[in-house]
């Protein structure tokens, strides 16, 4: 996948997870009573899921990805 369009779909799926927080934090959710409050959850965690899936669409690089280096750049401290 092109890395412009990768990282675009990661920035929508950012402010989708984000407006879904936002709205669980300060909408309606808060009036849910009984079961619904599972509910509550079940969308407070997928709006976790998008927001780190917006991480791995921004930064894809894995191990099996052939030039990937596990090694970390040397700092300025490094001897």
């Amino acid at each position: 996948m092109n890395i412009v369009l990768r990282r675009v779909c990661a920035v929508i799926v950012l402010v989708t997870g984000a407006a879904l927080g936002f709205w669980i934090v300060f909408g309606s959710p808060h009036h849910w009573e009984g079961a619904l409050r599972l509910g509550r959850l079940a969308l407070g965690l997928t709006s976790m899921g998008l927001i780190s899936a917006s991480a791995w669409l921004m930064f894809p690089g894995s191990p099996e990805e052939p030039g990937h280096n596990p090694a970390p750049a040397p700092g300025p401290l490094d001897v």
